[in-house]
C-alpha cells in the first residue's frame, strides 16, 4: 500500500516531503469514512499521523480547507454511503479540530489570490516555519507550479520559479522535519514535472497504483452492501460469483471508473458485465494513455497444441502460476517474414499464462491529438510515461511491441532521422521489478534493424523463428481457416500442398479464404468451393517476393539461440543451414549478403 511507504520514511525522518504520482484522482478506501477523493483520503491520513492543520493549495482553487460536510454530500450523491447516513461516531480526532490554537484558522489565506503570488508562498513558508503546530500541506496538480519546461530554470516565470524554489529548499529542510510536518506533492504523470523534483533523493516519488483484485472486489462488494435487498443495484450487481468475476474483469479501470460501469448497468437493467464492460474499459485505456495502449484478447485454443511455439508457452504459464521466475522470461522476440502469425502467438503466451494482453503503439502510429500541456514537442514521450504505469497498474501483462525496429521516431524536423528508443521505455523494459508482472513481446520481420535494448543480455533470451508452413502445414491450416464454410470435400493438398505454395504464410491463407468467401457470394452461394479457393489461389499475389521473404526468414534463423525455438520442418530454402541442433550461421550471412546485393539492400 502506498501509504504505508509514506508512514515508513515519515517515521524513520528519512523524508517528509513526498512525490505521489499517476492514479491521483481515484476513490480510496479510509477505515472510518468509507470511499474518499484522493486529496480528501489523503488530508484525513496527514490527520492521522497527527497533523494539527491539514490544508490543501492548487492554483485553480488556491487554499482548500477540509470538509467533512461537503465530503459526506459527495458521497452521497454518488451513492458510495446511503442517503440517510449520518457521520459515523470515532475516536480518531476531528481533522483540524484543534485550530484554535493561536487561531490559525485565522492566517490571511482566506485572502490571498488562488495564483501561486508572492504573498501566498511567504504564508505557506511562515506555515512551515512555526512550530506551534505540526502542519500537513497537500500541494495537488503540481505540474502547474513546477512543469517540466526549461525556462523555469532561465527565469523566465518568477512566481513559478521562486515556488519551484521553495517545493526544492522544503525538501531539505532539516528544521521542516524536525518539526515533523510533511508535505504531499500530486500529479498524475511525472513527465509533466520538473525533472529536478523527480529525482532528488530528498524527494520520494512514490505511485498511487490503479485497484488490484482485491481492492476492486472490495469496493463492489461495498456497493453491494449498502444497497436494499430488492434494489436493482443488488440484481446489477448478482450473486457472490457474479462480483468475483466482476472484480476480475475490471482490472484496467480505478474505482471511478468501476463505479460508473456499474451505474450505467443499473441505470439499463442490466447485470454489471459482458459486452458493455468490455467496450467501457477498451475505450478507458486507450483514452487514459492517448492512444498508446490498446487491450487486446488472449487467446486459448486447443488446436494449437501440437505448434512448436506451445511447449514454451506452456512452460512459462507453469511458471507464473507456480511463481518460478526462473521459467519465466522478462522478454520474448518472435522474429519472421510478416503473417507468420506473431501476435497470435503472444496472444496465446497472455492466454495460457492468464495475464492481460495489451499492444503497444508507436508515435507514427497514434493518429488521435495527444494532449500535451508544456508544447514541448514531446507528446509522445509524455503519453508514454502514464502509459507504463498503467502497464504496472494492470499486471500481470504480456505487452505486445509489433515491428519493434520501427520503435524509434522519427523526428519532426528531419523525418529521414531516427530519434533514440525512447527512455521511458528502455527504463520500463530494464526494471527487474516487473519481473514476473510484465513479460515484454517483441515481433520484428527486421531484426537486423531492432534497437539495442532488444540485444541486452538476461531480457529478450527466449526467441522463437516464425517461418512460413511447409506444405503439411499450409494444407492444415487451410483446413482450419475453412471449416464449417465448405459444402463439399475439398481436396487441400491439390491446392497448397505443391513447391508452387512454398512461402504462403498463415495470412497470405487467411485472406485466400476470404476471397474465396467473396467469390460465392457474388455467386449467390453460402458456401465456397474447390474451385473458389482455387480461383483466389490462382489470383493471389504475395506482399514479398521469394527473395525478400527468404531474406526476412535468414535474418529471423540468424537470431536463434534454441532448436527447440524453431519449427521442426523447414522449407527447403532453410533446410540446408540447419543440421540436426545446429546452424550454419556463417551460411546464413553469406546466403544473406548475396540475397541484400539482389535486393538492393547492402548500401
Amino acid at each position: 500500500m502506498f501509504w504505508e511507504q509514506i508512514q515508513r520514511h515519515y517515521n524513520a525522518g528519512s523524508a517528509h516531503e513526498f512525490l505521489l504520482h499517476f492514479n491521483v484522482q481515484d476513490l480510496l478506501y479510509d477505515d472510518v469514512y468509507g470511499y474518499l477523493p484522493a486529496l480528501d483520503y489523503l488530508m484525513e491520513q496527514l490527520n492521522v499521523l497527527g497533523c494539527d492543520l491539514v490544508v490543501g493549495y492548487n492554483t485553480s482553487q488556491g487554499i482548500i480547507w477540509p470538509n467533512i460536510g461537503r465530503r459526506r454530500n459527495m458521497q452521497k450523491m454518488l451513492k458510495l454511503i446511503p442517503a440517510s447516513q449520518e457521520a459515523p461516531e470515532t475516536e480518531r480526532p476531528r481533522i483540524n479540530a484543534n485550530l484554535a490554537i493561536d487561531k490559525l484558522h485565522e492566517d490571511p489565506f482566506i485572502n490571498v489570490d488562488p495564483e501561486p503570488s508572492e504573498d501566498l508562498q511567504r504564508q505557506l513558508n511562515n506555515l512551515l516555519q512555526q512550530s506551534r503546530a505540526k502542519v500537513g500541506l497537500v500541494i495537488n496538480s503540481l505540474e502547474h507550479l513546477a512543469p517540466n519546461d526549461p525556462s523555469l530554470s532561465s527565469g523566465g516565470h518568477y512566481d513559478l520559479q521562486r515556488f519551484f524554489s521553495r517545493i526544492q529548499n522544503w525538501a531539505s529542510d532539516l528544521e521542516v522535519r524536525r518539526r515533523r510536518h510533511i508535505i504531499l506533492l500530486l500529479t498524475q504523470n511525472t513527465f509533466d514535472v520538473h525533472p529536478s523534483l523527480t529525482v532528488n533523493p530528498e524527494i520520494p516519488v512514490i505511485e498511487i497504483p490503479f485497484p488490484d483484485y482485491a481492492q476492486r472486489r472490495h469496493f463492489i462488494d461495498h456497493l453491494h452492501a449498502i444497497s436494499d435487498d430488492d434494489s436493482q443495484l443488488r440484481k446489477t450487481l448478482g450473486d457472490d460469483s457474479d462480483r468475483e468475476v466482476l472484480a476480475h474483469e475490471t482490472i484496467g479501470l480505478n474505482l471511478f471508473g468501476i463505479h460508473d460501469v456499474i451505474r450505467q448497468a443499473e441505470s439499463t437493467a442490466q447485470k454489471a458485465g459482458g459486452e458493455p464492460l468490455v467496450r467501457y474499459r477498451r475505450e478507458s485505456i486507450r483514452t487514459f494513455s492517448h492512444g498508446i495502449i490498446e487491450l487486446g484478447d488472449s487467446q486459448r485454443n486447443s488446436s494449437a497444441d501440437g505448434w512448436y511455439v506451445m511447449w514454451t508457452i506452456r512452460d512459462i504459464a507453469e511458471g507464473m502460476k507456480n511463481q518460478d521466475l526462473r521459467r519465466v522470461p522478462r522478454g520474448v522476440l518472435f522474429l519472421g517474414p510478416p503473417g507468420t502469425s506473431k501476435i497470435y502467438a503472444a496472444q496465446l503466451l497472455a492466454g495460457e499464462a492468464n495475464m492481460t494482453f495489451v499492444q503497444l503503439r508507436y508515435a507514427s502510429q497514434v493518429g488521435e491529438v495527444t494532449i500535451n500541456i508544456n508544447e514541448n514537442g514531446n507528446s509522445y514521450e509524455r503519453n508514454l510515461n502514464a502509459a507504463i504505469s498503467f502497464i504496472r497498474g494492470i499486471s500481470p501483462a504480456v505487452v505486445f511491441i509489433d515491428e519493434i525496429e520501427q520503435a524509434p521516431p522519427h523526428t519532426s524536423m528531419h523525418p529521414e532521422e531516427r530519434q533514440p528508443f525512447p527512455q521511458s521505455l528502455v527504463n520500463a523494459i530494464s526494471d527487474a521489478s516487473l519481473h514476473g508482472r510484465v513479460i515484454w513481446v517483441g515481433a520484428s520481420h527486421r531484426p537486423d534493424l531492432m534497437p539495442q535494448i532488444f540485444r541486452q543480455y538476461g531480457i529478450f533470451d527466449t526467441k522463437f523463428v516464425m517461418l512460413p508452413p511447409i506444405a503439411e502445414g499450409r494444407m492444415e491450416i487451410l483446413r482450419i481457416f475453412c471449416q464449417g464454410q465448405t459444402e463439399d470435400d475439398i481436396n487441400f493438398r491439390a491446392l497448397v500442398g505443391g513447391s508452387e505454395t512454398d512461402g504462403l504464410t498463415w495470412r497470405d491463407l487467411f485472406l485466400i479464404v476470404q476471397r474465396a468467401n467473396n467469390i460465392a457470394r457474388h455467386n449467390r452461394r453460402d458456401r465456397l468451393t474447390e474451385a473458389d479457393l482455387r480461383q483466389a489461389l490462382e489470383d493471389f499475389i504475395p506482399a514479398y517476393s521469394p527473395e525478400m521473404q527468404l531474406f526476412m526468414g535468414l535474418l529471423a534463423l540468424r537470431e536463434a539461440n534454441s532448436r527447440r525455438m524453431i519449427p521442426e520442418a523447414l522449407l527447403p530454402a532453410y533446410q540446408e543451414f540447419v543440421d540436426g541442433n545446429r546452424i550454419d550461421k556463417t551460411g546464413i550471412n553469406r546466403r544473406l549478403m548475396e540475397l541484400g546485393d539482389q535486393l538492393g539492400l547492402n548500401t
